[in-house]
């Protein structure tokens, strides 16, 4: 059985097409079927279509992460997170800033991509932040928010072991830092 990074990156890339954007999609075709319903009102035909917009997002970022995994992506990563977290604020009152830029090598950019995502995700379901900040460099990446704090305090957060376990994989360290002003994680990757 081949173990390179290339045959797993395209092993993610098939069951990520096979199953969760099929099933993304199968989802977008019932929710258009909802929304051309004539006895549907228009409050809830907005809402159905501010759903169906995010879903649709969400099917073009899985996409995009196929793509990626079969391929060298030519955007840079600031550029592919600003996307990201578009995609992810999208209809939340949460602005988002990023300053500087990485070069990562392609198993490692997906990694980090993957984790800032869920931090994204995180701060915008937990936060009540309306300002999330990336710090991009080649020694650490800073995401940090000015929501309510309190991190910390849930050790068994399922989204930061994750994050926390998906880059320990690439040699990566997470701290964090959780407070009344915000939280702060940083991402100090392996030179």
């Amino acid at each position: 059985m081949n173990s390179s990074p290339n045959s797993e990156r395209s092993r993610l890339a098939r069951e990520l097409h096979d199953g969760l954007a099929q099933e993304l999609a199968a989802v977008g075709y019932q929710l258009d079927q909802v929304v051309g319903d004539p006895s549907l009102d228009n409050k809830n035909r907005r809402v159905i279509r501010d759903i169906r917009f995010s879903l649709s997002g969400l099917i073009n970022q899985v996409r995009d992460e196929i793509f990626d995994l079969r391929h060298e992506s030519s955007k840079s990563f600031a550029q592919i997170i600003t996307e990201q977290a578009e995609t992810i604020l999208f209809n939340s009152s949460i602005n988002v800033a990023i300053i500087g830029e990485v070069i990562l090598d392609s198993s490692h950019k997906f990694e980090v991509i993957r984790a800032i995502r869920e931090l994204l995700i995180n701060a915008k379901r937990h936060s009540n932040c309306d300002l999330i900040q990336i710090d991009l460099s080649a020694e650490k990446i800073i995401v940090k928010d000015n929501g309510i704090g309190g991190l910390e305090a849930k050790d068994n957060s399922y989204g930061i072991v994750g994050v926390k376990e998906r880059l320990q994989l690439i040699g990566a360290q997470v701290l964090v830092s959780s407070e009344s002003s915000g939280t702060k994680i940083e991402i100090l990757l392996k030179q």
